[in-house]
């Protein structure tokens, strides 16, 4: 069986982790590092909002997927000796096959002697251990919500033929191994809606020809008539399920939202979700506007000219968007220890899983 994990091939130079050479303060003007104001950032929607989460997922593991019908049955009865009907049930298989991913952070306390931070020093032979200090509380209060913004963002842009635009969609000079791990749900969704193009529900700003025209080209009355064909173009099977949702990038929520306030649409119930997601009702189905995709669009599939389709709307159920892991949890655990020998403080976090869609009808793709 092959390693999953990737060999090291160099040691890459890093810089201060936490650099405050911009910053003037004297001794006594700073006093804390939580004194500091840490710009407002767009958080993750808690996985279990949106995904289906399965665990147990430690190794390669194949599903079965088998028709719930057998399509049309009954004929005309038959006398004597009568002749059987073929019928057949034929199963598909997905696979699992879950990837580890790591966070890995060194620092020595050289980065932190001729700073601000050298007052949160410990001291004599404890001045190397920065793990009991103010510093490494402040760094793991960062990185926790960082580490819940890449589960998403490989469950949904991962992508293992990831490439730098021309040849690819990922944004020239933005490398390309923070993307190239798993195959997530959009590379999955294309798969699906490239075999079945019923499944696709065009929208025809996205292939226009430049950024602008992409992001402003859309009226907040189309942004409605997208939202509507996307619901309206989905398999029978989908309208039936009681845990359907739609997820839309934020280009295509607010212009519809717009469009209601115009309207002055009485049935126009938004409310503000954790961590300043919008949920609204469309036709009865949690519609859920993702910021993040447009700002991950923006910054790490932009060629330049133009972006790789900035307007999305996916409609399925929760329980088709699986996120498979080893254990209960993903990354709950994040070790931070301080080595002796080498004076190395080093925060370090390993997990493994994948993104799996399961019934493929169960989708409908406005992009």
């Amino acid at each position: 069986m092959p390693s999953p994990y990737t060999p090291v091939v160099a040691s890459p130079s890093c810089g201060n982790t936490l650099n405050l050479d911009n910053l003037h303060f004297t001794a006594d003007e700073l006093r804390s590092l939580n004194e500091l104001l840490v710009t407002a950032v767009l958080q993750s929607p808690s996985m279990s909002l949106l995904h289906t989460l399965v665990t147990g997922i430690k190794n390669d593991r194949r599903i079965g997927i088998i028709p719930g019908t057998f399509g049309l049955v009954g004929k005309a009865a038959q006398s004597c000796n009568p002749i059987p009907h073929c019928y057949e049930l034929v199963a598909i298989e997905k696979t699992w096959e879950p990837k580890y991913l790591e966070i890995i952070i060194d620092m020595c306390v050289d980065e932190v002697q001729d700073t601000l931070m050298r007052l949160a020093l410990n001291c004599g032979i404890d001045v190397f251990d920065l793990t009991k200090t103010q510093i490494f509380e402040f760094i793991l209060g960062i990185l926790t919500k960082d580490i819940e913004k890449m589960i998403f963002r490989h469950a949904w842009f991962g992508d293992q033929a990831a490439a730098n635009a021309p040849g690819g969609v990922i944004t020239p000079g933005v490398d390309v191994t923070f993307f190239n791990v798993i195959n997530g749900f959009f590379q999955q969704l294309a798969v699906i809606y490239t075999a079945t193009p019923a499944r696709q529900t065009a929208i025809a700003e996205n292939y226009l020809a430049t950024t602008n025209l992409q992001i402003n080209s859309m009226t907040n009355l189309q942004a409605l008539a997208y939202l509507d064909a996307v619901v309206d173009n989905a398999a029978p099977e989908l309208t039936l399920q009681s845990d359907r949702i739609i997820l839309v990038t934020h280009s295509i929520f607010q212009k519809a939202y717009r469009a209601l306030q115009t309207v002055k649409a009485v049935f126009c119930d938004c409310q503000v979700l954790e961590n300043g997601f919008t949920l609204m009702k469309w036709d009865g189905i949690p519609m859920y506007s993702i910021p993040l995709w447009d700002q991950w669009i923006m910054a790490y599939e932009n060629n330049g000219v133009t972006l790789n389709v900035p307007n999305r709307i996916v409609y399925t159920t929760k329980s088709n968007l699986n996120i498979g892991m080893a254990c209960n949890s993903l990354f709950e655990n994040v070790n931070s220890f301080y080595d002796q020998r080498s004076r190395i403080n080093r925060i370090e976090a390993v997990d493994a899983f994948d993104a799996k869609i399961y019934d493929d009808r169960l989708v409908q793709v406005g992009i």
